[in-house]
């Protein structure tokens, strides 16, 4: 039994499907056409907002959410969850050596918008601490502001340990 899941990637194209069939994903956009097979596959990397699957000659990413005509978002986390778990069944069986990773809730997105944040304060204080005439301390207050954000990078790998099955 074959079980798929749908997606438009881009409001532009057209809808993308995913078929599962036995040990081989099939990928139709259109009329065109790629095959996976599962006895390749090197890694499946799964979250809420979509899935990477890795194999030895190429990527496939599989999102799990669309776009409507009205140019909206549509979230299709039933069908995708239910593909991804048929996806993962099927390659537990037939490639045991494959990596499996969930990662979950998505905790290192805001700690990269901090990193982001704290970075460009760094160079407006920069900029305003120059035209002010103050460059000295606009770059003492500038180093501490890159401190906090080289610890925060520090911290990113950290992240999603417990998730991991070699932490």
């Amino acid at each position: 039994m074959a079980i798929s899941h749908s997606a438009r990637l881009s409001p532009l194209q057209g809808e993308t499907v995913w078929t599962l069939d036995g040990d081989i994903i099939t990928e139709t956009r259109g009329r065109r056409t790629r095959r996976f097979e599962l006895a390749r596959l090197k890694s499946l990397h799964s979250a809420e907002g979509g899935a990477v699957l890795t194999f030895a000659r190429g990527r496939l990413t599989i999102p799990a959410m669309s776009y409507t005509r009205g140019l909206r978002p549509e979230n299709r986390a039933a069908s995708f969850a239910a593909f991804v778990g048929a996806v993962a069944a099927a390659a537990a069986v037939t490639t045991p050596g494959a990596r499996f990773r969930n990662a979950g809730a998505p905790m290192a997105e805001p700690l990269i918008w901090m990193i982001g944040l704290l970075g460009g304060g760094a160079l407006m204080l920069l900029l305003f601490a120059a035209t002010a005439g103050a460059w000295t301390l606009g770059v003492a207050l500038a180093a501490r502001l890159v401190f906090v954000m080289i610890l925060a990078a520090g911290a990113l790998p950290w992240l999603n340990r417990a998730s991991r099955p070699d932490a």
